[in-house]
C-alpha cells in the first residue's frame, strides 16, 4: 500500500506540472500564432492523435493489466510479445499515414512534421512501468518531455509563420520515449532474446478489444476537431480546441488517481481480495473524483466570460459560451472514467468498456453534423457534453448488476447540491467589476470556493470531513 501511495504522490506532482505548463504556454501560443493558426494546429494534430491511439494499440490498458498480472519469470517474454504487436501496428500505421498525406491530404508539409510524433509512440513502453507500479520512471520521462517542449516554444516560436516550428517541437520531442529502453533489463530481469518476439494472436485480439473503443472515443474527442474545421473554419476551431484543451488538462489531473489504482485493482481481483475491499476502493475513488471534478467544473463555468480574454487574449472573446458549456465534460468524463478504467478494465469486462465508446462515436458524429453548420463551436460544445453524458450513463448502466450502486452513490447528492449552490451564488455575482480582469477572476473563484466548502461542511459531508481529518493528522 505504501508503494501505491508513493505512486499517487509522484503522479499527482506530475499532473500538477502538466496542468500548469499549459497555463504558462497557452497564452503565449494563442497570442503569438493567432486564432487562425491555433485552429490549423488543432486540425493538423487531430489526425496524428487518432493514429497514436492505433499505434499504442491498447497497451496503456490491456498491456499494463497483462504486466501487472504477470509472474516474474514470464515477464520478459510477455513484454516482448506485447511490444511486437505495438511495433507491427505502428509501422503499418505510419506507412499508411505517409501515403495518405502524399496522395490525398492538404497541408502536406505540416502533416509530415508529425511523423516523429508517431515514431515516438512506437517507442512508448510506459505501459510496462505502469503495470509494474514503477510510476516514477513514467513521471520523469513525461516531465522531461513537457519541460523540453515548453522551453523550445519560448525560444523558437515568435510569430504566426512559426507554426511549422511549433508543430515540429511538439512532434520531435516524443522521440524522448526511447529513454524507457535504457534500463529495460533492470525492469524485466534479463536481456530480451530473439525467441521472445513471437506473434501472440491471443494478446493481439485482447488488445484489439481495447483499441477499437479507444479509436471510437478519439472520433469524438479528436476527430470532432477535424469536423469543426471542415464545417465551421479554423477560427471557430480555435475556440473549441482551446476550451477542450483546458478542460481535458483538468480531467487528466482529476483522473490520475484512477490511473494509479487500476493495476492495484487488477491485482486485488486476481488475488480474489474480499469484495468489500474492492467496493471500498471504488467508493473512495468515486467520492474524491466527484468532489474535485465538480469544483473545477463550476469554476470554469463561472469564469467563462472572463477566462478566454484574460488567458488567450481578446481575439478569443467568442469562446466564452463554448467554455461555459464545455466545462461540464470535466465532471462527466472524470466520474465515468472511474467505472471504465478502475473497474471494467481491471475485471477484463471489455464489452462493457467498449460499448459506450461505440455509441458515443456514432452519436457525436451525427449530432455534430446537425449542430456545427448552424452553431459553430457552440454546437461542438453542446455535442461533446451530450456525448460524454451519454457515455457516462452507459458506463454506470452496464455494470449495474456487478456493483452495489446504491452504496457507491451514498451521500454523493451532497456534493451535487453543494456544487449547485456554489454555481447559483456565483452566477448572481458574475457581474463583479473590480477594475481588473484578473482581480475579477480571483474574486469570483474565492466566492464560489468558499460557498462550495461551506455547503459541504454544513452538511458534514464524509468526503470533505475525511480530507480535513487527514490534513489535521499531518
Amino acid at each position: 500500500m505504501r508503494k501505491t501511495m508513493v505512486n499517487i504522490v509522484y503522479n499527482a506532482l506530475y499532473q500538477v506540472m502538466a496542468l500548469f505548463l499549459p497555463i504558462l504556454v497557452q497564452p503565449y501560443v494563442a497570442r503569438t500564432l493567432g486564432a487562425k493558426a491555433v485552429g490549423l494546429n488543432a486540425y493538423i494534430n487531430s489526425i496524428p492523435t487518432l493514429l497514436a491511439v492505433i499505434i499504442l494499440f491498447g497497451m496503456n490498458q490491456f498491456g499494463a493489466r497483462a504486466i501487472a498480472q504477470s509472474k516474474e519469470e514470464d515477464l520478459p517474454s510477455r513484454f516482448a510479445r506485447l511490444w511486437m504487436i505495438q511495433l507491427t501496428v505502428g509501422l503499418i500505421t505510419i506507412a499508411g499515414f505517409v501515403l495518405s498525406v502524399v496522395f490525398f491530404l492538404d497541408n502536406k508539409f505540416y502533416f509530415l512534421l508529425e511523423v516523429p510524433f508517431l515514431i515516438g509512440y512506437i517507442l512508448d513502453i510506459s505501459w510496462l512501468f505502469i503495470g509494474l507500479g514503477e510510476i516514477r520512471a513514467v513521471v520523469t520521462r513525461n516531465t522531461l518531455i513537457k519541460l523540453g517542449i515548453t522551453a523550445c516554444i519560448f525560444i523558437f516560436v515568435h510569430r504566426p509563420g512559426d507554426l511549422w516550428i511549433y508543430l515540429l517541437i511538439n512532434s520531435i520531442t516524443y522521440l524522448a520515449n526511447i529513454v524507457f529502453w535504457f534500463d529495460l533489463k533492470k525492469r524485466i530481469g534479463r536481456h530480451l532474446k530473439k525467441s521472445d518476439f513471437n506473434w501472440d494472436r491471443a494478446y493481439f485480439m485482447g488488445a484489439l478489444t481495447v483499441t477499437v473503443p479507444s479509436i471510437a472515443v478519439q472520433l469524438y474527442i479528436s476527430f470532432d476537431q477535424t469536423l469543426v474545421k471542415w464545417i465551421a473554419g479554423p477560427t471557430q476551431l480555435s475556440y473549441y480546441a482551446n476550451s477542450q484543451m483546458i478542460a481535458r488538462a483538468i480531467i487528466t489531473v482529476v483522473g490520475s488517481v484512477s490511473t494509479i489504482l487500476m493495476p492495484k485493482m487488477a491485482q486485488m481481483l486476481v488475488e480474489n481480495t474480499d469484495r468489500t475491499e474492492v467496493v471500498r476502493l471504488m467508493k473512495t475513488a468515486l467520492d474524491y473524483t466527484l468532489l474535485i471534478s465538480l469544483y473545477f467544473t463550476i469554476e470554469f463555468m463561472l469564469n467563462a466570460n472572463r477566462f478566454p480574454v484574460w488567458f488567450w487574449g481578446k481575439e478569443y472573446a467568442g469562446a466564452d459560451n463554448v467554455l461555459f458549456i464545455g466545462a461540464a465534460i470535466i465532471v462527466l468524463v472524470s466520474y465515468g472514467g472511474v467505472f471504465a478504467n478502475q473497474y471494467t478494465l481491471s475485471r477484463g469486462l471489455f464489452k462493457e468498456f467498449a460499448t459506450p465508446y461505440y455509441v458515443g462515436a456514432v452519436f457525436s458524429i451525427a449530432l455534430n453534423l446537425v449542430l456545427l453548420p448552424k452553431f459553430g463551436a457552440v454546437g461542438g460544445a453542446i455535442t461533446i457534453v451530450s456525448t460524454e453524458a451519454l457515455v457516462c450513463f452507459l458506463r454506470i448502466f452496464l455494470v449495474r448488476k456487478e456493483l452495489p450502486l446504491r452504496q457507491l452513490f451514498a451521500n454523493q447528492w451532497q456534493l451535487l447540491l453543494a456544487a449547485f449552490v456554489a454555481l447559483a451564488v456565483g452566477i448572481l455575482s458574475r457581474n463583479l467589476n473590480l477594475g481588473s480582469l484578473f482581480v475579477d477572476l480571483v474574486a469570483q473563484t474565492v466566492i464560489s470556493s468558499v460557498v462550495y466548502l461551506a455547503a459541504l461542511l454544513m452538511m458534514k459531508n464524509s468526503t470533505i470531513m475525511a480530507v480535513i481529518a487527514r490534513v489535521r493528522r499531518r
